[in-house]
Parts: structure tokens; C-alpha cells; sequence
């Protein structure tokens, strides 16, 4: 019997312990009664998927939030993409799938009461903003980066304050205690539908909400979490049908998706929030023309077609100025580069053209361009007349200054250097320049997020041809993959870059 009992003994000491519950930390973006509705089904659809009990969390505001999801513990946490750049730079977290949102949760709107006087986001210069929600990008992120295009800063503001929370936000508008606020385009559509507020800009928010694992969980467990979030829709459609307007699904993401508002938030902010996690990827380099999250966008395709030859996600990355962009890849820092005519010389030791863009038919190459919406009665009355370009590696001012001369009789012209096209809106902006030069396809872009803040005074002749380079340490097989992989892009799917296609370069 003693032997029996010393056995007992033993089992009981190393027995191995009951799995722990894993937790799911859910936001404070609604009241704790309408998160556990939408989240306990996917929670026990998460749970018999995986083998695990999976237990909801609820933190009541955005402090306590971030507490909880940098605590080491194994748990899933529903993130906004501000808040998830944040956290990961504390403690590991691995992204799961990120969430489809319901139409307009991926677009940021800037918004004025349905009779304000502004009309277009220079006109806010002076007034009063409220922030919503700081953890989402839709509410604080993307409307700084806005500002920041066109020379403004929350000092450019009569007042400007943090509300805490996208409804309080739109409601101190709607009673006329501030002048404008930013949310999600789908979380403002009620007051947009009513009469009682309306829409200045509008722009795309990259990527969005996302589902992510924090370290402590194995990697098999992530993976199934994964498949499981991924296959959810045809699973357990009920599961998705009770998220309601949170979300209509779930879509592969991965950690790099967020390294376009990492780099909103180091501009803006300061602070590289770089993340605690390696993630295996290869860097595609963009000229600073177009805005990160633009960017994001247009350039997507081109993403996806260099990611499969390469077997590795595909990053952008869009350095602040030319002359940064052309350091970076003289030292080797780019995979990939989209370059200027003027930046292929400088960048022959590290980089190797693979392919050629085609200018699109469809709009003109070079446009001249001023800011504000008064095509009818915009009259060159300053002498000198000031024009910005991007320099140095833009050849813009050689392509527009015939054209420049003809169109300002009489007015000696003064060039004003700016380091990017990006920068050329802000000269106009903030009124250092009178007239800018940049790409057709560049103001295209800029004006679907700001209508009415530029506006193209005429064409200026073709715009420069930019070049597809590859790094030289890649393996040739792969750059030839690549470039294959660029050439069967179809026709005019780059349409928003000014491209209608890319044409083959030999040995590349």
C-alpha cells in the first residue's frame, strides 16, 4: 500500500497541469455590453477550432488597455493599427488576420457641420479641430499626416483638443463646440446621412484593425488561430454575422502591412515604434511624391507581383526627401527601388534596372499646378512669380520652364527647391511658392483625399520615365522572375502611378 502511495505521490507532482484559458482582450471602441454580443460566438468558434478555452476581456478605457496587452500573458487582442504598432514595440505580438471592416471602416474622413463656411481642409488654418479616438488611425494618424502635407500642425489651430472617443468627438461638431473633426468614414456615415455634418477629405487608411497573438502562445497555437479566423466565413458564418458593423470578416495580414503608419507616426511623432518581432520581408523603394498611405494603395500591384517571384512580402519604403531616398540605396538598403532618370546613375553599384515604365495615355505627364479651387479666376499677379520643384533628382523644371515662360509674360520666374513633390504641395500650401511642378498622377492622388486644396493650371509636357531597379546581391534568377512577373502586369493596372505598363531592359 506505502508503494501505491509514494506512486500517488509522484503522478500527482508531475502530472501535467490543465491548459490555462486563453484570454481575447477587446478594445474600449463600444460598451462592454455590445463587445461581448459581437465577440462570444467567434470566441467559442475560436475555442472548439483550437482545442482551447478562449475567454472574452473587456477593458473599460484606453489606459487599462494598453496595460493589458503589454502584460505577458497568452492572449489574443483585437487591436486598431495605432494601437498595435504601439504595443508590439513593447512585447511580441504576432498578427493573426486582419479585419475586414464594414464599407467606409477603412477610409478617414475629415468632417464640418452641413453649413460651416469651410470647404476644404486649408480653410481649417485658424479654426478649432477635436481628435477622436487616438488608438485608431482613421481618428488621429491619418488627419495629422494631412495636415502635415499641407504645412499645418495642431499649432496652426485657434484650438485643438483629444476628445478620447469618436463619438464624443463627432457630437462636440454637431453642437458647434469645434469647427471639424476626423473618424472612420463608416462611423460618421450616420451624421453624414442626416444633413448634419459633411465631408472636406477623405483618405484611405492602409491597413486597418487586425487580430494579433501575443509571444506567449506556441507557434502551432497562432497557426491554428489563424486558419481558424481565415476559414471562419464558411465555417461559422453566424460568428461573422454577429460582429455586425465591427466587421464582415477576416483577410491574411502580416506585421510589415504596418510599417507605412509606422512611418506616419515617426514623421508626425518622433518615435520609431519598430516592433519586437522579426519579420522576413523585402523592401521596395518609392520616391517621395506620393503620400505613404497613397502609396500603400497605388502601388499594391506591384507589391503582389514582386512578392511572388520573390516568395517573400514585399515592404515600401518611402523615405522623407530625394536626397535621403538616394542614400538609402546607394548603401544597399533597397531590394527593390522605383527611381527617377536622374537617380539610375547614382545608384549603379547597388541597384540594376530590370524594367521601364510606360507613361499612361490617359492624362497628361507634368502638370502646373497652384493651390486652392479658382480655375476661373486664378490670374499671375506676383512679380517675381515663385515655382516650386522637387529637386535635385527631379527633372521637372527643365520639362515645365518653356512652358512657365510662355504662360508668365512679363514675370520674372524665382525656383523654389523643395526635396520631394510632396514637399512642393506644402511650398504652395503655406504660400512659399505660387506655382508648383509635379506629376499629373501625383496631384490625381492627392486630390481624392484634399478636393479643392490644388488645382492644375495646364499640362506641362511628359513626365519622366521611372525605372524598376533591383538590388545586385539578388540572385539573378530571381530578378529575371521579377521582372517577368513586372511585364505581365496588365494593361494600365498601375494607372494611378501615371504608368500604363512596363517594358523589358536588357540584363537586368
Amino acid at each position: 500500500m506505502n508503494a501505491w502511495k509514494y506512486l500517488w505521490v509522484i503522478l500527482c507532482c508531475f502530472a501535467i497541469p490543465a491548459q490555462a484559458d486563453l484570454r481575447f482582450l477587446l478594445p474600449p471602441v463600444s460598451s462592454p455590453a455590445v463587445m461581448y454580443a459581437a465577440f462570444t460566438p467567434l470566441a467559442k468558434y475560436l475555442s472548439q477550432s483550437i482545442g482551447q478555452t478562449v475567454t472574452l476581456r473587456f477593458s473599460g478605457n484606453l489606459e487599462s488597455f494598453y496595460n493589458a496587452a503589454e502584460k505577458r500573458s497568452a492572449q489574443i487582442v483585437l487591436f486598431c493599427p495605432i494601437a498595435y504598432i504601439r504595443s508590439a514595440h513593447q512585447q511580441p505580438y504576432y498578427p493573426l488576420a486582419g479585419v475586414i471592416p464594414s464599407p467606409g471602416g477603412n477610409h478617414s474622413v475629415i468632417v464640418v457641420r452641413h453649413n460651416s463656411p469651410i470647404h476644404n481642409i486649408l480653410q481649417l488654418r485658424n479654426r478649432s479641430f477635436v481628435m477622436g479616438d487616438p488608438a485608431c488611425a482613421a481618428s488621429s494618424l491619418i488627419p495629422l499626416s494631412l495636415f502635415q502635407e499641407i504645412g499645418m500642425s495642431p499649432k496652426s489651430f485657434s484650438a485643438f483638443r483629444q476628445s478620447g472617443s469618436d463619438q464624443s468627438a463627432l457630437m462636440d461638431v454637431a453642437a458647434r463646440f469645434y469647427d471639424a473633426t476626423a473618424v472612420a468614414e463608416n462611423v460618421a456615415e450616420p451624421y453624414i446621412r442626416a444633413g448634419s455634418l459633411r465631408v472636406i477629405a477623405h483618405a484611405e487608411v492602409g491597413p486597418g484593425d487586425l487580430l494579433a497573438a501575443s509571444g506567449e502562445i506556441p507557434a502551432v497555437q497562432r497557426a491554428k488561430l489563424t486558419a481558424a479566423l481565415l476559414s471562419a466565413q464558411q465555417r461559422d458564418p453566424a460568428s461573422i454575422a454577429a460582429l455586425g458593423a465591427l466587421a464582415v470578416g477576416f483577410k491574411p495580414v502580416s506585421d510589415g502591412d504596418y510599417n507605412v503608419l509606422r512611418s506616419l507616426y515617426k514623421d508626425i511623432h518622433g518615435t520609431n515604434l519598430a516592433p519586437r518581432i522579426s519579420d522576413k520581408a523585402m523592401t521596395l523603394g518609392i520616391p517621395p511624391a506620393f503620400t505613404p498611405i497613397a502609396a500603400y494603395r497605388i502601388f499594391a500591384p506591384l507589391q503582389k507581383v514582386l512578392s511572388k517571384a520573390t516568395g517573400y512580402p514585399i515592404h515600401l519604403v518611402i523615405p522623407h526627401d530625394e536626397a535621403a531616398f538616394v542614400a538609402d540605396g546607394r548603401s544597399g538598403l533597397f531590394d527593390f527601388a522605383l527611381l527617377t532618370p536622374r537617380m539610375v546613375p547614382m545608384e549603379t553599384r547597388t541597384m540594376v534596372a530590370i524594367a521601364k515604365s510606360v507613361p499612361s495615355r490617359h492624362i497628361p505627364g507634368l502638370a502646373i499646378v497652384y493651390r486652392g479651387n479658382m480655375a476661373h479666376s486664378f490670374k499671375l499677379s506676383s512679380n517675381p512669380l515663385t515655382v516650386a520643384f522637387a529637386s535635385p533628382y527631379c527633372s521637372g523644371r527643365i520639362i515645365a520652364e518653356k512652358t512657365l515662360h510662355r504662360l508668365a509674360t512679363g514675370h520674372q520666374l524665382t525656383w523654389v527647391a523643395d526635396g520631394s513633390e510632396r514637399a512642393v504641395f506644402t511650398a504652395l500650401a503655406d504660400g512659399r511658392a505660387t506655382l508648383g511642378v509635379v506629376r499629373t498622377a501625383t496631384v490625381k492622388a492627392l486630390e481624392k483625399e484634399l478636393p479643392g486644396t490644388w488645382s492644375i493650371l495646364t499640362s506641362a509636357g511628359a513626365a519622366p520615365a521611372w525605372t524598376l531597379t533591383a538590388n545586385r546581391q539578388i540572385n539573378p534568377a530571381i530578378r529575371a522572375q521579377a521582372r517577368q512577373n513586372v511585364l505581365k502586369l496588365p494593361l494600365n493596372t498601375m494607372g494611378s502611378a501615371g504608368f500604363m505598363r512596363f517594358n523589358a531592359i536588357a540584363n537586368g
